[in-house]
Protein backbone atom coordinates (compact mmCIF):
# COMPACT_ATOMS: atom_id res chain seq x y z
CA UNK A 1 0.00 0.00 0.00
CA UNK A 2 1.65 2.92 -1.10
CA UNK A 3 1.23 6.38 -1.64
CA UNK A 4 -1.02 5.86 -4.01
CA UNK A 5 -2.57 8.87 -6.07
CA UNK A 6 -0.59 10.70 -3.73
CA UNK A 7 1.24 10.21 -0.52
CA UNK A 8 -0.96 11.46 1.54
CA UNK A 9 -4.27 9.33 0.14
CA UNK A 10 -1.49 6.35 0.33
CA UNK A 11 -1.33 7.02 4.37
CA UNK A 12 -4.51 7.04 4.77
CA UNK A 13 -5.09 3.94 3.23
CA UNK A 14 -2.75 1.90 5.09
CA UNK A 15 -4.30 2.91 8.51
CA UNK A 16 -7.70 2.14 7.15
CA UNK A 17 -6.57 -1.39 6.34
CA UNK A 18 -4.72 -1.97 9.35
CA UNK A 19 -6.57 -0.87 12.41
CA UNK A 20 22.65 10.84 1.96
CA UNK A 21 23.96 13.66 -0.07
CA UNK A 22 20.71 15.55 -2.19
CA UNK A 23 21.19 14.63 -6.20
CA UNK A 24 23.57 16.91 -8.35
CA UNK A 25 21.65 15.87 -11.81
CA UNK A 26 18.47 17.25 -12.94
CA UNK A 27 15.82 15.77 -11.30
CA UNK A 28 11.59 16.75 -12.06
CA UNK A 29 10.08 17.81 -8.64
CA UNK A 30 6.14 17.69 -9.00
CA UNK A 31 3.03 18.43 -6.65
CA UNK A 32 1.92 15.00 -5.10
CA UNK A 33 -1.34 14.05 -5.74
CA UNK A 34 -1.76 14.68 -9.21
CA UNK A 35 -4.34 12.93 -10.81
CA UNK A 36 -2.74 13.67 -14.48
CA UNK A 37 -2.31 10.48 -16.59
CA UNK A 38 -0.23 10.12 -19.70
CA UNK A 39 -0.42 7.05 -21.45
CA UNK A 40 2.37 5.50 -23.89
CA UNK A 41 3.01 2.50 -25.88
CA UNK A 42 6.45 2.98 -25.29
CA UNK A 43 9.07 0.47 -23.61
CA UNK A 44 11.57 2.14 -20.86
CA UNK A 45 14.58 0.04 -19.23
CA UNK A 46 16.28 2.76 -16.82
CA UNK A 47 19.70 1.67 -15.77
CA UNK A 48 20.81 3.44 -13.01
CA UNK A 49 24.83 3.69 -13.57
CA UNK A 50 23.64 6.07 -16.16
CA UNK A 51 23.88 9.14 -14.48
CA UNK A 52 20.91 10.80 -15.55
CA UNK A 53 18.34 8.14 -14.78
CA UNK A 54 17.03 9.83 -12.30
CA UNK A 55 15.98 12.31 -14.42
CA UNK A 56 13.27 10.24 -16.01
CA UNK A 57 11.07 10.09 -12.95
CA UNK A 58 9.33 12.74 -11.13
CA UNK A 59 10.28 13.02 -7.53
CA UNK A 60 6.85 13.50 -5.41
CA UNK A 61 7.98 13.78 -1.90
CA UNK A 62 11.03 14.43 -0.17
CA UNK A 63 13.56 15.42 -3.09
CA UNK A 64 16.95 15.42 -0.80
CA UNK A 65 16.30 11.95 0.25
CA UNK A 66 16.34 10.37 -3.18
CA UNK A 67 19.95 10.46 -5.51
CA UNK A 68 22.33 8.19 -7.39
CA UNK A 69 25.71 6.66 -6.08
CA UNK A 70 27.79 3.99 -7.12
CA UNK A 71 25.25 3.03 -9.95
CA UNK A 72 22.36 2.14 -7.78
CA UNK A 73 19.32 4.99 -7.15
CA UNK A 74 18.58 4.72 -3.17
CA UNK A 75 15.57 5.95 -1.10
CA UNK A 76 16.36 6.97 2.17
CA UNK A 77 13.86 7.27 5.03
CA UNK A 78 15.25 10.30 7.76
CA UNK A 79 13.66 11.35 10.77
CA UNK A 80 12.49 14.43 8.51
CA UNK A 81 10.51 12.46 5.59
CA UNK A 82 10.66 9.17 3.14
CA UNK A 83 10.70 9.73 -0.37
CA UNK A 84 8.73 8.83 -3.51
CA UNK A 85 9.28 9.16 -7.27
CA UNK A 86 7.28 7.91 -9.78
CA UNK A 87 7.29 7.07 -13.91
CA UNK A 88 5.73 9.62 -15.96
CA UNK A 89 4.41 7.59 -18.67
CA UNK A 90 0.96 4.96 -17.42
CA UNK A 91 0.01 1.86 -19.31
CA UNK A 92 -3.44 0.17 -19.76
CA UNK A 93 -2.00 -2.93 -19.69
CA UNK A 94 1.76 -4.02 -19.10
CA UNK A 95 4.31 -4.84 -16.52
CA UNK A 96 6.16 -2.64 -13.83
CA UNK A 97 9.88 -4.73 -12.82
CA UNK A 98 12.55 -3.60 -10.54
CA UNK A 99 15.62 -4.74 -9.00
CA UNK A 100 15.60 -3.71 -5.35
CA UNK A 101 17.38 -4.46 -1.72
CA UNK A 102 14.68 -3.37 0.37
CA UNK A 103 15.16 -1.47 3.78
CA UNK A 104 15.99 -3.18 7.00
CA UNK A 105 14.56 -1.74 10.17
CA UNK A 106 11.34 -1.80 12.11
CA UNK A 107 8.80 0.99 11.21
CA UNK A 108 10.87 1.25 7.86
CA UNK A 109 8.61 0.58 4.57
CA UNK A 110 10.08 -0.04 1.10
CA UNK A 111 7.63 0.19 -1.90
CA UNK A 112 6.67 -0.55 -5.57
CA UNK A 113 3.31 -0.45 -6.58
CA UNK A 114 0.91 0.94 -9.51
CA UNK A 115 -2.14 3.40 -8.84
CA UNK A 116 -4.57 5.61 -10.56
CA UNK A 117 -6.34 8.43 -9.75
CA UNK A 118 -7.99 8.86 -6.58
CA UNK A 119 -9.88 6.93 -5.51
CA UNK A 120 -7.47 4.83 -6.06
CA UNK A 121 -7.28 1.60 -7.78
CA UNK A 122 -3.53 0.16 -6.41
CA UNK A 123 -1.25 -3.16 -6.86
CA UNK A 124 1.48 -3.04 -4.43
CA UNK A 125 4.56 -4.84 -3.75
CA UNK A 126 5.51 -3.82 0.00
CA UNK A 127 8.68 -4.94 2.21
CA UNK A 128 8.23 -4.09 5.86
CA UNK A 129 12.25 -3.91 7.35
CA UNK A 130 10.89 -5.80 10.80
CA UNK A 131 11.12 -9.07 8.44
CA UNK A 132 13.24 -8.90 5.81
CA UNK A 133 12.53 -12.66 4.46
CA UNK A 134 9.24 -11.91 3.31
CA UNK A 135 7.62 -9.58 0.76
CA UNK A 136 3.71 -8.16 0.75
CA UNK A 137 1.15 -8.46 -1.79
CA UNK A 138 -1.60 -6.41 -1.77
CA UNK A 139 -3.96 -4.35 -4.02
CA UNK A 140 -6.88 -1.80 -3.32
CA UNK A 141 -9.90 -1.07 -5.41
CA UNK A 142 -11.10 2.51 -4.97
CA UNK A 143 -8.95 3.06 -2.60
CA UNK A 144 -10.58 0.31 -0.11
CA UNK A 145 -9.01 -3.65 0.85
CA UNK A 146 -10.72 -6.23 -0.99
CA UNK A 147 -8.85 -9.27 0.33
CA UNK A 148 -8.67 -8.40 4.22
CA UNK A 149 -4.91 -9.91 4.46
CA UNK A 150 -1.65 -8.86 2.61
CA UNK A 151 -0.35 -12.44 1.10
CA UNK A 152 3.32 -13.11 1.97
CA UNK A 153 5.98 -14.32 0.20
CA UNK A 154 9.90 -15.42 0.09
CA UNK A 155 12.37 -15.78 -2.97
CA UNK A 156 12.16 -18.75 -5.03
CA UNK A 157 14.04 -22.05 -4.09
CA UNK A 158 14.19 -24.22 -0.69
CA UNK A 159 16.25 -21.71 1.04
CA UNK A 160 14.78 -18.16 1.37
CA UNK A 161 16.86 -15.14 1.29
CA UNK A 162 17.38 -12.29 3.56
CA UNK A 163 15.95 -9.38 0.88
CA UNK A 164 17.96 -6.54 2.66
CA UNK A 165 21.01 -8.04 1.74
CA UNK A 166 21.19 -8.19 -1.87
CA UNK A 167 18.82 -7.57 -4.77
CA UNK A 168 15.98 -9.65 -6.17
CA UNK A 169 13.51 -8.74 -9.39
CA UNK A 170 10.51 -7.88 -8.52
CA UNK A 171 7.43 -7.21 -10.93
CA UNK A 172 3.69 -6.27 -11.23
CA UNK A 173 1.29 -7.47 -14.60
CA UNK A 174 -1.54 -6.31 -14.94
CA UNK A 175 -3.47 -7.72 -18.22
CA UNK A 176 -7.21 -7.28 -19.13
CA UNK A 177 -8.42 -10.22 -16.76
CA UNK A 178 -5.71 -10.66 -14.26
CA UNK A 179 -2.98 -9.36 -12.05
CA UNK A 180 0.29 -10.99 -11.36
CA UNK A 181 3.00 -10.71 -9.20
CA UNK A 182 6.68 -12.11 -9.23
CA UNK A 183 9.91 -12.19 -7.62
CA UNK A 184 13.15 -12.89 -9.73
CA UNK A 185 10.57 -14.40 -12.69
CA UNK A 186 9.04 -16.94 -10.58
CA UNK A 187 5.17 -15.90 -10.30
CA UNK A 188 4.18 -15.78 -6.71
CA UNK A 189 0.30 -15.13 -7.04
CA UNK A 190 -2.37 -14.33 -9.45
CA UNK A 191 -5.47 -11.99 -9.15
CA UNK A 192 -8.50 -13.61 -11.86
CA UNK A 193 -10.67 -11.45 -12.80
CA UNK A 194 -14.48 -12.47 -11.03
CA UNK A 195 -18.12 -11.63 -11.60
CA UNK A 196 -19.43 -9.51 -9.33
CA UNK A 197 -15.78 -9.44 -7.22
CA UNK A 198 -14.38 -5.83 -6.94
CA UNK A 199 -11.24 -5.65 -9.49
CA UNK A 200 -8.67 -2.89 -9.97
CA UNK A 201 -8.70 -2.35 -12.87
CA UNK A 202 -7.42 1.20 -12.79
CA UNK A 203 -4.13 0.96 -11.81
CA UNK A 204 -1.82 2.35 -14.23
CA UNK A 205 0.87 4.65 -13.13
CA UNK A 206 4.01 3.32 -11.10
CA UNK A 207 5.28 4.40 -7.71
CA UNK A 208 8.19 3.65 -5.26
CA UNK A 209 9.94 4.62 -2.36
CA UNK A 210 10.65 4.56 1.38
CA UNK A 211 8.15 5.80 4.28
CA UNK A 212 7.87 5.22 7.99
CA UNK A 213 4.79 3.29 8.71
CA UNK A 214 5.18 3.39 12.50
CA UNK A 215 1.53 4.70 12.59
CA UNK A 216 0.24 1.40 11.00
CA UNK A 217 -1.48 0.12 14.61
CA UNK A 218 1.80 -2.45 14.54
CA UNK A 219 1.98 -3.63 11.53
CA UNK A 220 5.31 -2.05 10.51
CA UNK A 221 6.99 -1.47 13.88
CA UNK A 222 7.94 1.42 15.29
CA UNK A 223 10.84 3.58 13.40
CA UNK A 224 13.73 3.85 16.10
CA UNK A 225 15.52 6.98 14.97
CA UNK A 226 19.04 6.06 16.65
CA UNK A 227 19.36 3.78 13.91
CA UNK A 228 18.81 5.52 11.04
CA UNK A 229 18.91 7.06 8.56
CA UNK A 230 17.84 4.35 6.14
CA UNK A 231 17.85 3.36 2.71
CA UNK A 232 16.51 1.01 0.51
CA UNK A 233 18.35 0.49 -3.50
CA UNK A 234 17.18 0.15 -6.72
CA UNK A 235 20.17 -1.18 -10.21
CA UNK A 236 17.09 -1.10 -12.09
CA UNK A 237 14.00 -0.35 -13.35
CA UNK A 238 11.41 -1.57 -16.47
CA UNK A 239 8.41 -0.52 -18.08
CA UNK A 240 6.42 -2.85 -20.60
CA UNK A 241 3.40 -1.67 -21.59
CA UNK A 242 1.26 -4.39 -23.80
CA UNK A 243 -0.55 -2.41 -26.68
Amino acid sequence: MVLIASLAIYYVSIVTSFAAPASTIKVNVRQAGSSVRKFTCDSAYIDFSDPEALSKFNIEWCPQNVYQSNGTLSWRLSSECGTTISYPWDFQYGKIEGRIRMAPGSGVVTTMLLAGPAPADELDWEWVGKDTWTAQSMYFVKGQRVDPNAQFFHTPGDVAQDMSTGFHNYAIEVNKDSIKWYIDNWLTRTLSKSNGVPFPSAASGARMGVWDGSQTSGWAGTVNWAQGPFAAEMQWFRFTPYC
